[in-house]
């Protein structure tokens, strides 16, 4: 029990030293009821937010002897976000799974690297810390992504059935095809490189059918 209480403890730190990372940046949130919001976002782009992002926009107009700009700060929850553009990336959202209790790094800022927004890569930050690269396989909740380095990816025992609808690509891993398997002797970016192969061949195979 104690080395539990530990464990929460350290994970409860953890994640409000993210979320402290906020930052305020000028960019465009795109919602998912078809509203877009040019303005000052305050996140963390690096890591967890909360529930609710502060958008504040600015409104200029003509006074006696001037000009005057009026602030107005809106929060909006993630839920109803469908991305943001901030300096031409896009960013989305995600709850990022990190181990076999669900425990999940939630509202995740991340950017796609490779792929589709259906079966992908996603980086926050550099993508060199721990849990920062994530993969969405097809079939799955969108806002849900897995670290890749959540131990069930160690090895990619159980990715086959992540893609069971592509027949080849299936074929290739039962076969223990190493541009699209790994054992837990595989450095990291090797298992990088196989997941961008499997995204690869599961969306090209998607596109023939």
């Amino acid at each position: 029990m104690k080395h539990k209480q530990v464990f929460f403890a350290f994970f409860f730190f953890f994640l409000s030293s993210i979320v402290s990372g906020q930052a305020k940046y000028k960019g465009v949130v795109f919602t998912k009821l078809g509203q877009e919001i040019n303005g000052e976002i305050a996140l963390n782009l690096d890591g967890v937010n909360d529930d609710l992002i502060a958008i504040t926009t600015y409104e200029t107009s003509k006074v006696k002897g001037g000009k005057q700009t009026l602030a107005t700060t809106t929060k909006l929850n993630v839920a109803i976000i469908k991305n943001i553009v901030i300096k031409n990336q896009i960013y989305y959202f995600r709850d990022i799974k990190i181990d076999y209790d669900d425990h999940y790094l939630q509202n995740v800022c991340v950017k796609l690297i490779y792929g589709t927004t259906d079966c992908g890569l996603f980086q926050t930050g550099d993508g060199t810390a721990p849990n920062s690269i994530a993969v969405k396989f097809p079939n799955e909740e969108l806002s849900k992504l897995a670290s890749i380095d959540f131990e069930y990816y160690h090895t990619s025992a159980s990715v086959a059935m992540r893609v069971s609808n592509c027949e080849s690509l299936v074929e290739k891993m039962s076969n223990k095809d190493e541009t699209v398997t790994w054992i837990e002797a595989n450095t990291r970016d090797q298992r990088i490189q196989r997941f961008k192969n499997i995204i690869d061949e599961y969306n090209s195979c998607k596109l023939k059918n």
